[in-house]
């Protein structure tokens, strides 16, 4: 049996678990939805959480304005382009399949034989020929001599040359005592092959030979040009050695000098071993069409200085070209400084195909 104190202390703890249970039951959300667990807090360190998703409908909470509102996306413009009359299959695609900008080309200059003597290579381009005649006379004593030259450009590296001396008018030293100048058919002619070995510096080997009587000489050159400005440009060195293979050294420049050569054969006079001629020119390109040339140097008649003939010589000129294949010259100077006489004058003209 109960004691009476007993259980009235366990009717109040009763009602009490009664109430507490009652308040729970009301507060409940209807349908049996559950609150939201609270979302845990984001280390210091983490990345920006995404936001929480939004609390379901009936939920005694209250979520923020923006929470859970739909991003409305902006349309693309419609293409200025709607039939796709503009498009151009063959235009140059990006990466991402747009089309390329529209860059023009730039312009690339043709490459030729340039009308200016001064930006002109040292050998002839590929294939292209040139013919050139070159006469000049010394007053006193007068001496002429007219050369006919030719030369190909076998390639942009590769020269070939071919020199015919075609006669000129001097006293003839087999009849001194004429004292007659006459005109006389030039007996020289002779190969020559120049390589390029650097645009500023080439080697030349050429064999002139002397018809009558039979003579065979060897030509050396290291024809140089440096182009300092497409205004200026200087040069030499093209005609440094021309030695004695058999009898004399047959000379380009004088047909008088090649006479007298023979004539000593004739009387056993001691011959040149050779010929050494250190020169140097000077371009200045006026106008594109008109340059003025000088040139000078020193000349040796005989290699080892038996004969001791020495001579200085200069001249300056002008070369004019109305066409890029068509050049005419002329100069003025001395052949020998050290002789009054030794003025003279020369003409040139050369025609390239």
């Amino acid at each position: 049996m109960v004691r009476p104190m007993t259980a009235r202390r366990l009717v109040s703890v009763l009602s009490v678990v009664l109430v507490a249970s009652a308040t729970v039951v009301v507060a409940q959300p209807k349908g049996g939805a559950k609150a939201p667990a609270k979302t845990p807090v984001a280390p210091a360190k983490a990345p920006e959480p995404a936001p929480a998703p939004a609390p379901a409908a009936g939920s005694g909470s209250a979520a923020p304005a923006d929470a859970g509102s739909a991003v409305q996306m902006a349309e693309d413009p419609p293409p200025s382009d709607m039939e796709g009359t503009n498009e151009d299959p063959d235009a140059p695609k990006t990466g991402d399949g747009s089309a390329a900008p529209n860059v023009p080309a730039p312009v690339v200059k043709k490459a030729g034989y340039p009308i200016e003597e001064a930006l002109r290579p040292i050998t002839l381009p590929k294939n292209m020929s040139e013919v050139s005649i070159a006469p000049h006379a010394q007053v006193k004593p007068f001496q002429g001599a007219m050369a006919l030259r030719a030369r190909y450009g076998i390639t942009r590296e590769a020269q070939l040359g071919l020199t015919y001396l075609l006669g000129g008018a001097f006293d003839d030293p087999k009849t001194l005592t004429t004292d007659k100048i006459a005109f006389h058919p030039g007996k020289a002619v002779g190969l020559d092959v120049t390589v390029l070995l650097q645009n500023w510096i080439a080697v030349r080997l050429g064999v002139p030979v002397y018809i009558d009587p039979v003579a065979v000489g060897l030509e050396l050159g290291a024809p140089l040009k440096f182009v300092l400005t497409d205004k200026l440009a200087i040069g030499g060195m093209d005609d440094l050695l021309n030695i004695k293979l058999y009898r004399f050294a047959p000379s380009f420049y004088s047909e008088a000098l090649n006479a007298q050569n023979a004539a000593n054969e004739s009387t056993s006079t001691t011959q040149s071993v050779g010929v050494l001629r250190f020169s140097a020119y000077g371009i200045y390109q006026y106008k594109p069409n008109f340059a003025f040339i000088g040139r000078f140097g020193v000349q040796f008649g005989d290699i080892d200085d038996t004969l001791h003939t020495s001579s200085t010589f200069i001249r300056a000129g002008f070369q004019f070209s109305p066409r890029k294949f068509v050049d005419l010259g002329l100069s003025l100077g001395w052949d020998d400084l050290s002789i009054a006489g030794g003025f003279a004058p020369a003409g040139y003209l050369a025609i390239r195909i």
